[in-house]
């Protein structure tokens, strides 16, 4: 049974699924080369319209499936975008721990903490989470 909770907090950070509202937020966060290289489909940078589906499909997801990624923000804002999603992975479905930080906020520890709680949810969600890496 599906138990997640749509909001979560730790100690610096609040996360929330991503609602179609917050294109604007994934237009800067996939818009930036370095985001896009290791975590955007095909790895090129996002431009309004694919922000805009991307923040669509991110809400869709939650509603067919009551847990997904969630955007996480701190005193200053939007941090980072983190959780757990369906995908494909080699041909089969998954569910994948998924997370990429806004420019100028990396280095703070916030993947591992925004990664860390919903991790925590991974029992309620699939008995496996994958995960696919990428190095620059």
């Amino acid at each position: 049974m599906l138990r997640p909770m749509s909001r979560l907090a730790t100690d610096r950070l609040d996360g929330r699924p991503v609602e179609p509202a917050d294109a604007e937020v994934l237009a800067r966060l996939f818009g930036d080369p370095a985001t896009a290289a290791l975590a955007a489909a095909a790895g090129r940078p996002w431009d309004a319209d694919r922000a805009r589906a991307g923040a669509a499909a991110q809400a869709a997801h939650w509603t067919a499936h009551r847990f997904g990624l969630r955007l996480w923000s701190d005193a200053e804002g939007p941090a980072a975008l983190a959780g757990l999603q369906f995908c494909v992975i080699d041909g089969r479905a998954e569910v994948e721990a998924s997370f990429a930080v806004m420019p100028g906020r990396r280095g703070r520890g916030y993947a591992r903490e925004a990664l860390a709680a919903a991790l925590a949810e991974g029992p309620d969600i699939a008995s496996e989470i994958a995960a696919v890496v990428k190095r620059e």
